[in-house]
């Protein structure tokens, strides 16, 4: 079976599974050169993506589209009939709300475990019943092993919009069980107004003075605090507390998915897991857990997790 998995996020990717074998993967901007390439707005214009010509002699049975959560439904629809007129394949599998899955699934594809914890902390995945609801999930935790895909817990925040603004002057939790279409049981959901995980590194990132796709500068500026170095005091203060903040909430989170499962196995996916400074910092406070980290923990490994969702779990 020939599997196409697509991101349109950022670090747009395409994966090509065979027979459940990941055969290539690719992102967009290694031909058009824009580090980091989203697509720009469909109504703007039809794109065309330079890698998908890596499949024209290709017919594949299914390709399956890892969505980021966009606030218009439309506005995927669009990227994605663009996409469907550059690929032949004979069914099509859109996947709206398992960001956070994918990013699990990449990492656990790549592990080589029976089975694991997968924790994935970002700046902010799907929405929480779409297509306009204002909260995002920024970390969740899954159990997956070879048959299953479970979800444990999610946090989703609202905190990087305008919406519910009353709720923004107080720290504001709200604790429950939400039922799984997909599953016979229950998650634990917390919904939030909280500045958390990968979206708090980001906005860290931007109090530093960095810019786009800088986070890693802010990670190695943070070495340099308490050394005699040029380097602004209030920039190196920032980047030590993103560093020392974040790494806190990852170590509340693993804490967390051990309280799911006598699961020794932890896999480590979503951006803020290009940190190999804090992830490093995790394996030692956690000696008696085998972790693995992602290789592809930003939106470009979804497109990967989609390809292997579809080969082996939900199609």
């Amino acid at each position: 079976m020939k599997v196409l998995g697509v991101n349109f996020s950022h670090n747009c990717s395409f994966a090509y599974f065979e027979n459940n074998v990941l055969k290539e993967y690719y992102e967009e901007d290694r031909f058009n050169k824009d580090k980091g390439f989203r697509p720009p707005h469909p109504f703007l214009g039809e794109y065309n993506y330079l890698s998908l010509d890596k499949f024209k002699n290709i017919v594949f049975d299914a390709v399956a589209i890892s969505s980021f959560g966009a606030e218009e439904i439309l506005l995927e629809k669009a990227h994605i009939e663009n996409i469907l007129k550059k690929i032949k394949c004979k069914e099509v599998k859109f996947y709206y709300t398992q960001h956070h899955v994918h990013h699990a699934l990449s990492g656990f594809y790549f592990s080589n475990f029976n089975e694991a914890l997968g924790v994935v902390c970002d700046g902010g995945g799907e929405r929480l019943n779409p297509p306009r609801h204002q909260f995002k999930a920024l970390e969740s935790i899954f159990y997956v092993d070879k048959k299953n895909v479970n979800y444990l817990y999610q946090h989703f925040s609202n905190v990087d919009t305008d919406y519910f603004k009353v709720y923004d002057q107080i720290p504001c939790e709200l604790n429950f069980k939400h039922r799984l279409l997909t599953q016979d049981n229950y998650m634990d959901l917390l919904c939030s107004n909280k500045l958390w995980a990968g979206l708090k590194y980001k906005r860290y990132k931007n109090q530093a003075g960095f810019g786009p796709n800088q986070e890693g500068q802010l990670m190695g500026v943070a070495a340099y605090k308490d050394k005699d170095t040029n380097i602004d005091k209030d920039v190196l203060e920032i980047a030590n507390k993103a560093q020392e903040e974040t790494l806190e909430e990852r170590i509340v989170l693993i804490k967390k998915a051990t309280t799911y499962s006598d699961c020794k196995n932890i896999i480590l996916s979503g951006g803020y897991h290009l940190n190999c400074s804090n992830n490093f910092k995790l394996v030692k406070h956690f000696p008696k857990l085998n972790f693995f980290v992602d290789p592809v923990p930003y939106d470009g490994g979804t497109a990967i997790g989609a390809a292997y969702q579809y080969a082996n779990y939900n199609k």
